[in-house]
């Protein structure tokens, strides 16, 4: 039974056996009996040097051993401490898209089908070696005229394997949410479901160029930023080419002050650019490391890579304005009202703890002098503080914690004597005293007067239909059952163990009765019909008690 469902539900059993192996290899057999793969995987005694390292690592090569699709999810589950233990999350961070070169003459079959023509008769001189090679792409640099560009290149067959990947995916978090009922308040559906978005997004180039396009309207007057132009009639949704930025990278200090840059000004620059990213546009850069932002010579600031995005509504917004008025003035009342208002606090949290929590958090810094306060610990003591009490927190606010964690230690690593906190405090009053503006308030009053407006006219006409449809007898009221599936099972079960159990004693009684009889068939005797029918109830018999044992419920 359990064979036939599996292939219903998954098509590449030979991918499933794969996992199954790697799973086995590190030790962590345990889970092959849990999710029943027993039948995929091979047995394998893993090494004692294996036995012997933590789990966290021993997980984290599972996923780099499992290749793009699960490189991919371990990097995301890194950016979600809200769900992931603090020592999976650091590990997870190790994941990188390092991965050995597809050959050149599948890349170039990728090209020429995508721009309908030669690579010759595109780009002139096209190197074979890569610049980089990447779980899902690879990176070329050419010239282009006079000057240099970089091409970004699907992997052949990379789509194929992503879509079988997350086929197994999903039938794995199925049978987590169906037989663990623990792990609902994670939701494991829906973060697969989040992470098949995630990761297709990256599989279509069209999607960063819109990112790249957004982010350089954005910054359209602004003198300090640089966006990379774009190829746009050279891109596909699977190859893209884009300006290669000839910089020095952030992290290179030394470099950067030998060529006469002013550090301190850059790190004023990057500081003022991210919290517009963050707080004025709500649309950031995801995963804004030093590698992937580059100063150039006349000082202005480049992005690259923008592949993964942060996107906050004006909500949000102004709730973690909120977050760090609350920091500055130890009010506890306000930073719950903010966790209570995003939906992060469900009816399984223990307000009165998470309120302890917050006020022993807000008490270890007020009173802190700026230039000691840390705003990088204080997110990552939030971080904590939110998971230890299963606060859910959207993923894009964890990218915007990350986001404002990475910019203050690379504000420091430029200038280790500038001061961040004044500057996302500053930020932070004007987003609270522009919520509070004479046009805001306005716009929130005509908003609110007119939905009222349209409630008072619909009403009449809502009243009589509902009416009209209760004396008619065509009033429906529908109702939605929560978290009812396993009871839908168990009767299910129920009900197929009984519909057994009749046709057994069915099968008793007229095999009794046949056994009684002297006269023949075109079979033989009719008595040994009735034996034949014993010994077949006596095996369904069997079979039930089998499975009744198995499950262990009598």
């Amino acid at each position: 039974m359990f064979l036939f469902k599996i292939k219903r539900e998954i098509n590449d059993i030979k991918r499933l056996r794969e996992i199954a192996r790697v799973i086995s290899k590190y030790g962590l057999g345990y889970l092959i009996v849990k999710f029943n793969l027993q039948k995929y995987a091979a047995k394998h005694v893993p090494a004692e040097t294996l036995r012997n390292e933590p789990l966290s690592v021993r997980v984290r090569k599972i996923l780099e051993e499992l290749g793009p699709t699960f490189i991919k999810l371990g990097q995301m589950l890194s950016l979600r401490p809200d769900i992931m233990p603090p020592e999976y999350c650091k590990e997870f961070e190790k994941l990188q898209d390092n991965v050995p070169p597809v050959e050149f003459s599948l890349i170039k079959e990728v090209l020429e089908r995508e721009f309908k023509k030669p690579l010759g008769k595109v780009f002139k001189d096209f190197p074979e070696t890569p610049l980089a090679s990447a779980s899902l792409s690879q990176v070329y640099k050419v010239t282009l005229g006079n000057k240099e560009a970089i091409v970004k290149v699907l992997k052949p067959d990379v789509e194929k394997i992503v879509r079988a990947d997350i086929e197994i995916l999903a039938y794995l978090a199925n049978h987590i949410d169906k037989n663990f009922p623990e792990s609902r308040l994670y939701d494991p559906k829906g973060l697969i479901e989040q992470f098949k978005g995630y990761i297709l997004n990256e599989l279509n180039f069209n999607n960063e160029i819109v990112n790249i396009d957004t982010f350089r309207h954005n910054f359209l007057h602004d003198k300090t930023v640089y966006t990379p132009v774009i190829y746009d009639k050279l891109c596909t949704n699977r190859v893209m080419v884009i300006e290669y930025i000839e910089g020095i990278k952030l992290r290179d200090v030394q470099k950067l002050k030998k060529e006469g840059l002013d550090t301190g000004k850059i790190a004023q620059s990057l500081i003022a650019c991210v919290l517009k990213q963050v707080f004025i546009d709500g649309f950031f850069h995801g995963d804004p490391h030093p590698g992937n932002i580059f100063v150039l010579l006349d000082g202005k600031i480049a992005f690259i890579d923008f592949g993964v995005i942060g996107r906050i509504d004006d909500v949000t917004r102004f709730g973690y304005a909120h977050v760090f008025a609350a920091a500055a003035s130890n009010d506890v009342d306000m930073l719950m009202k903010v966790l209570k208002d995003s939906g992060g606090v469900g009816y399984y949290i223990n307000e009165v703890r998470l309120r302890l929590s917050l006020s022993q958090l807000l008490d270890k810094y007020y009173g802190v002098t700026v230039e000691n306060f840390n705003m990088n610990d204080f997110l990552t003591d939030l971080t904590k503080i939110l998971h230890e009490h299963k606060v859910h927190i959207p993923a894009d606010n964890i990218l915007l914690f990350k986001a404002l964690g990475m910019l203050e230690s690379e504000a420091r690593m430029l200038d280790p004597e500038i001061n961040f906190t004044p500057h996302i405090q500053s930020v932070a009053e004007e987003i609270i005293k522009d919520e509070y503006s004479v046009e805001r308030v306005a716009k929130k009053i005509r908003l609110i007067a007119s939905d009222i407006f349209g409630l008072i006219q619909n009403l009449p006409k809502d009243i009589f239909t509902i009416i009209n449809e209760l004396k008619q007898g065509k009033l429906k009221i529908g109702f939605e059952h929560l978290n009812l599936e396993d009871l839908v099972a168990m009767l299910d079960t129920i009900s197929n163990r009984l519909s057994f159990s009749l046709i057994i004693s069915a099968l008793i009684v007229g095999s009794s009765y046949l056994t009684q009889s002297t006269s023949s068939s075109f079979l033989g005797p009719v008595h040994r019909l009735g034996v034949l029918g014993f010994a077949v109830s006596g095996a369904l018999g069997l079979w039930i008690i089998f499975k009744i044992l198995r499950s262990r419920r009598f």
